[in-house]
């Protein structure tokens, strides 16, 4: 005969024959009531190191499914359990009189709740970790370094742009190259052609460059003070070659006079004496420290009457060379 109010409980005495914590014999705790419990327990051990009597195992209470706070109960990943059959059994060990180890196991208990204490304490909740987290992130990513992220401007929208039809270019080039291998050889004997033709064409502009130089260059008329300045340094090879140093020393200096008038360094006079052609010139310049020591030769050997030799002329020749190139 079946019984209508044992049918109504069915369900429920199923949920708690398949609830794992109430088959334990657990209860479900908050942090804070997890705390307290904590407490508690700490106080029942000291009144059991002070009194044998308060050593009751019945007095832990049921083991704990923790949760922590803000994320919901019976997810596995957001709780622990509290097992005290530790504390049970220290208990009854230490209610015993002939225990010689009850003041160390007492002991070793307090010790223990305490590090629990301490440890939950400073557990945060999942939620608060998450926050703290979300934090240091964020500090994080707000560095110097990690700002990245900008904007693009026109000319980086035009770059890319160019980028990808060359990417796109290349691209249709290779299909090309590999669908006709003969491409290959011929691109590359068709830059090799017009390298060649470039650098002939670059010969012949420099051949035509030379001929018209050498042409304006023969065409060129001679300047009356040039013509003079060679004829005197011609002269001068020729009395050098016959051994007259002293006359190739004077023929030497005039032409450097000529050369000096023809570049407009002073009007030409030939009631001037030489030292009154080095004044003309700026002092310490270059010229003006070149024709004062050609001056300085020219006037020993031609006014001092002193024999000259080869030295001389090489010397004053050294020093024409050297103001032509000033």
């Amino acid at each position: 005969m079946r019984r209508p109010w044992l049918l109504s409980l069915s369900p429920i005495l199923i949920a708690i024959t398949l609830s794992p914590v109430w088959a334990r014999g657990m209860d479900w705790s908050s942090l804070d009531q997890y705390r307290a419990h904590l407490e508690n327990l700490r106080i029942l051990v000291s009144n059991c190191a002070a009194n044998a009597s308060s050593c009751d195992p019945n007095a832990v209470g049921n083991d704990e499914q923790v949760h922590l706070q803000g994320l919901g109960v019976g997810a596995n990943v957001n709780s622990f359990e509290a097992n005290y059959g530790w504390l049970r059994d220290a208990l009854k060990s230490a209610r015993g009189s002939g225990n010689k180890d009850r003041e160390e196991e007492l002991h070793s208990a307090a010790a223990r709740l305490d590090e629990a204490l301490t440890e939950v304490s400073r557990k945060p909740t999942a939620q608060s970790d998450i926050s703290i987290a979300r934090q240091r992130a964020s500090a994080i990513l707000g560095h110097p370094e990690f700002a990245t992220v900008r904007e693009d401007s026109i000319w980086d929208r035009v770059l890319a742009h160019v980028a990808r039809w060359l990417d796109k270019f290349f691209k249709n080039v290779a299909n090309f190259g590999a669908r006709s291998p003969w491409i290959g050889p011929v691109m590359e004997w068709g830059f090799i052609g017009i390298a060649l033709v470039a650098l002939a064409m670059w010969a012949m502009r420099a051949l035509q460059r030379q001929r018209l130089a050498v042409r304006v260059e023969a065409s060129r008329q001679i300047e009356p003070w040039e013509e003079a300045a060679r004829n005197w340094r011609a002269l001068a090879e020729e009395q050098a070659r016959d051994g007259q140093w002293r006359e190739a020393v004077h023929c030497l200096y005039w032409a450097s006079i000529a050369m000096l008038e023809g570049r407009r360094l002073w009007s030409p006079n030939r009631s001037r004496t030489p030292r009154e052609y080095v004044r003309l010139l700026e002092p310490g310049s270059p010229r003006w420290n070149l024709l004062r020591e050609q001056t300085r030769g020219f006037e020993h050997v031609w006014y001092g009457l002193h024999e000259a030799v080869q030295q001389d002329y090489e010397s004053a020749l050294t020093l024409h060379e050297g103001l032509r190139a000033a």
